[in-house]
């Protein structure tokens, strides 16, 4: 399970960023399609919707690949990340937009962020890494700075729920086991993606706990869902804060 160690390392040292995260295109490949084209439509379907209705929150926006675009649509953005790097690169990357607003936070806390003052949250290629106490710290947090009917668009991992029940059996068995335990959770037997034993049943669950309702979960989008996010079979989920 990836740790806030981990993924601060990850992301904040070893990670060249080549691309300021557009680097990522493998999503796009796996579905057949090209990654501008896939990248466009997941704005456009499901990040410009909520950045339109007021200030956005982004939870690890690395070097700024979907802040960018927030920027371009909300009146403010706050940046939230577990690295220091990161945002320091989105600090000089984006010097020229007074609606930035940073914050580094040590694990999932977003103190500086007022009291239901977010009218959306976003987070894509983040929640896939954090281990479940994050998650919920996140979403407990998320609860407090929406505003009332607020949304939230997080993309996370999918495995499915019911194969989560065999990892404390699988993993006693060593190598042979994770591998099992990979193709059973995602049918690879190489590459899980650094995914986190999540299932889209348990993220519902935690939006639930900490007073959110789910909208919606998917892994497609596109006049044909030609667009997905099945390469390790991750899923999104759409929330909201009840008005």
């Amino acid at each position: 399970m990836p740790t806030v160690e981990w993924n601060r390392s990850t992301w904040g040292k070893k990670h060249s960023w080549d691309k300021n995260g557009d680097e990522w295109s493998f999503m796009a490949a796996h579905c057949g399609q090209p990654y501008e084209e896939w990248k466009s439509s997941l704005i456009d379907t499901l990040l410009v919707p909520g950045a339109s209705r007021g200030a956005s929150l982004e939870i690890g926006p690395g070097h700024g690949r979907w802040t960018e675009h927030l920027l371009d649509h909300s009146p403010y953005v706050w940046i939230v990340d577990v690295n220091e790097t990161c945002l320091d690169h989105c600090r000089e990357r984006f010097a020229d937009h007074p609606g930035l607003r940073v914050h580094h936070t040590a694990d999932s806390g977003m103190d500086p962020v007022p009291d239901a003052s977010i009218a959306f949250v976003w987070s894509f290629d983040v929640f896939v890494h954090l281990d479940p106490d994050v998650i919920t710290g996140y979403l407990g947090e998320m609860a407090r700075v929406m505003a009332p009917g607020a949304t939230a668009v997080v993309h996370h991992a999918g495995k499915p729920d019911w194969s989560l029940r065999l990892a404390p059996l699988t993993r006693r068995t060593g190598r042979p086991g994770h591998v099992a335990q990979r193709w059973i959770s995602q049918r690879r037997w190489r590459d899980d993606g650094n995914r986190s034993d999540v299932s889209p049943e348990a993220f519902a669950r935690w939006t639930a706990d900490a007073g959110l309702e789910v909208v919606e979960q998917r892994r497609s989008w596109g006049d044909r869902d030609q667009y997905t996010v099945t390469r390790y079979r991750d899923g999104i989920t759409v929330l909201r804060k009840p008005a």
